[in-house]
């Protein structure tokens, strides 16, 4: 793979647009501004920075690949000797058997010399040849006798010792093709650690060489959302000095609440033929200008004061927010919004998609998932949200996975509507972050396809023109018409028909993932069938938009889609907090801590506050060895330490949300280690119990930051 092709020229240009976007500024009272558009490249930018992160997780996923493989081929190596040493060892016993029954068959048989019994079939012959000379017929009757018996002892020894010798040469044979099995096996494992530490080596440089590129990427990336901020902005006073230009003062709400009973001079706004309540409009010099009610205005307004502020765990503000908090502060005094994005959607009338209008709130989730985020409104298919994996709030496109639209202006819903219950992996997908990791279990998943039915074709996150987001949200896999398309693990399938994919099996596996299998040319399930891993669902096809016969295969998070390749490899996946993949974390995006470490930015300023309260009961600072994790260092600690280290990829310390310990907290029996535990939850630092003493791997310094308490 040539990671570093097209690279330099892609970053010239990121470099020079650098010069041309301008920084924008707010104000708490939005006032007209003359800052000029994004330049028409942006949309390039973007998709070069996710294409970055593309190649990152790929980098990862062979990796990966590579290494399950080397470690699945290990077991069978190690199963294989250890089966060829069991045969070895019960061959070498049944010869030993052997070996005796032919020694006693050998009594016998001198025996039966002794007594001039030749053979077992002599017998008769030979009691005829004693007769002459026997002294009476007692004599004739027990030699007789003891000839019988001596023939019959000699028969089943014989067998014995014949069954003894066969069973020694199966069981000989069997240890030699275990033998054969094992040496193969142990060869084929040295090949595929060979290739590990080839690939260890090539990620490694890959990784190393694509920091510097991130590191642009990133900082252009905020500028551009800077510049994407500001054109909103720009849009939203447009329309404020088109609708001044009307002499029309914005009406309350409850004037504008019923579409037909609006003052004089107003008009519906109509969408699709429908009128749309809470909103009118004005004509003007054959112009049709849409009328929102002030309380709407204000929200907006106030929504565009927030933006910039960064993001807060459940923050409210005035200096940090979270996604409900942005909100809540939009729409107040108007209103105060419940203290949970699921208690909002019961208390506000949902309107249809169709007809949403800036203002409005939406609210994002699923029914397998629960609501776990919230914004306001613009036109142009976008909002003003306090976004986790972008840190503050900022103006972002509305998500596939929004799952309703409300409008505050016009009060309760006229029928009941009940939120989706939150599962408890809703935590993971708050306020537009897609979860950092999401464990399906190891080798639970099974490819889509069978083995050797098919070629890895284009890559999730290739940008282009064909994609109506501009990027490839799948993971292509070319193959004949007709292939198997296996579902990857069990769930609930829904059979969908959109355009983009002419025939599209979906299956929600729940708490928020989601499969899509797309082009198929045949469906083999029904609409809300139980699917289990591996079952057939259809067939491959070319059906839709599509330029030859392929699946396009998608793993979606949230609504959100992801690489699948790292949940094929591994059957889990770390998808990239902020869009970033595991240990390749711009640096503009961690926070330090002191002494050259590093976090996420919310957890050093937890791990800060927990180093403050341990200095005042001990008297001294935290004592630390290791934070934030490059891919490059996974890669060599795993070298050094495989029954140690995760797996490259999937390290907790990758995301900057784990440290190592030591100072008295690196064991357990320790006044230090207590403290810790019965401390460190209050500032969202956990001991994981597969670190806990009796654990499946004892390691009393490891750390990670979990759920805040205040969350």
């Amino acid at each position: 793979m040539n990671l570093g092709r097209h690279r330099g020229l892609r970053l010239a240009a990121l470099g020079t647009l650098l010069a041309v976007v301008a920084l924008p500024a707010y104000a708490d009272d939005p006032t007209p501004s003359t800052t000029a558009p994004p330049p028409a490249s942006v949309t390039d930018v973007n998709r070069s920075l996710e294409q970055l992160q593309a190649e990152a997780a790929a980098v990862q996923a062979d990796f990966a690949k590579a290494t399950i493989a080397y470690t699945k081929a290990l077991k069978v190596a190690q199963a294989a000797e250890a089966a060829a040493k069991k045969a070895e060892s019960s061959a070498a016993a049944s010869k030993g058997l052997s070996d005796e029954e032919r020694r006693r068959l050998g009594v016998i048989t001198a025996q039966a010399y002794q007594l001039g019994v030749p053979t077992v079939m002599g017998t008769e012959s030979m009691l005829w040849s004693l007769a002459p000379i026997a002294e009476n017929l007692q004599e004739i009757a027990d030699r007789q006798t003891a000839i019988t018996q001596l023939g019959n002892t000699q028969v089943s020894q014989y067998n014995k010792a014949m069954a003894a010798e066969a069973e020694s040469n199966r069981l000989k044979a069997d240890a030699t093709t275990k033998r054969a099995a094992a040496n193969e096996a142990a060869a084929k494992a040295q090949e595929l650690s060979n290739q590990v530490q080839h690939k260890a080596a090539s990620a490694s440089a890959a990784m190393a060489d694509q920091t510097a590129d991130l590191d642009v990427a990133s900082a252009l990336s905020k500028q551009l959302q800077l510049a994407r901020n500001q054109q909103a902005l720009g849009r939203w006073q447009t329309y404020l000095a088109e609708l001044a230009a009307t002499k029309v003062t914005p009406p309350a709400a409850a004037v504008l609440k019923n579409p037909g009973k609006l003052p004089t001079g107003l008009a519906p706004l109509t969408r699709r033929g429908a009128a749309v309540p809470g909103v009118a409009s004005v004509s003007v010099a054959g112009r049709t200008v849409r009328v929102m009610s002030a309380e709407t205005i204000r929200a907006v307004n106030q929504a565009f004061g927030l933006v910039g502020k960064p993001y807060g765990v459940a923050a409210t503000g005035p200096d940090t927010y979270g996604c409900l908090g942005a909100a809540r502060v939009a729409w107040q005094p108007y209103t105060t919004l419940p203290n949970l994005v699921g208690k909002v959607y019961p208390g506000y009338q949902a309107v249809p998609n169709a007809q949403i209008q800036p203002g409005d709130l939406l609210v994002m989730g699923s029914k397998s998932l629960g609501l776990v985020h919230i914004g306001i409104a613009l036109d142009n298919g976008e909002m003003i949200a306090a976004d986790e994996s972008k840190g503050s709030v900022v103006v972002t496109t509305i998500p596939d996975n929004l799952y309703a639209a409300l409008r505050p202006t016009l009060g309760a819903p006229t029928k009941p509507q009940v939120a989706p219950v939150a599962t408890s992996e809703s935590y993971a997908f708050r306020c537009g972050n897609t979860a950092t990791s999401y464990d399906v279990g190891s080798g639970s998943w099974t490819w889509p396809l069978p083995d050797e039915t098919y070629d890895i074709g284009t890559p999730f996150g290739q940008s282009g023109s064909m994609w109506a987001t501009g990027v490839h949200t799948g993971q292509d896999f070319p193959a004949a018409v007709g292939t198997t398309v296996r579902a990857v693990t069990s769930g609930v399938a829904r059979v969908e028909h959109p355009a983009w994919a002419g025939n599209l099996v979906r299956i929600d596996h729940g708490n928020g993932l989601e499969t899509l299998y797309a082009h198929l040319s045949r469906v083999d399930v029904a609409d809300g069938q139980q699917v289990t891993a591996g079952q057939q669902i259809g067939a491959v096809g070319t059906e839709g938009n599509s330029t030859g016969p392929h699946l396009h295969f998608e793993v979606r998070l949230g609504g959100d889609p992801v690489n699948p390749m790292p949940f094929l490899a591994t059957g889990s996946a770390s998808t990239g907090w902020g869009g970033y993949s595991n240990g390749m974390i711009p640096s503009g995006k961690l926070c330090a801590i002191g002494s050259g470490h590093m976090l996420r930015c919310d957890a050093a300023a937890a791990y800060l506050k927990l180093a403050s309260a341990y200095r005042g009961q001990f008297g001294k600072s935290l004592c630390i060895t290791d934070s934030y994790r490059s891919y490059a260092s996974q890669v060599s600690l795993y070298q050094r330490k495989p029954s140690l280290a995760a797996l490259p990829g999937t390290s907790n310390h990758g995301w900057g949300v784990a440290v190592d310990l030591c100072g008295g907290v690196d064991r357990y029996s320790t006044t230090q280690y207590q403290w810790m535990k019965s401390h460190a939850s209050a500032y969202g630092w956990l001991h994981p119990a597969w670190a806990d003493q009796g654990g499946n791997r004892e390691e009393p310094w490891h750390w990670e930051f979990g759920n805040p308490a205040t969350a």
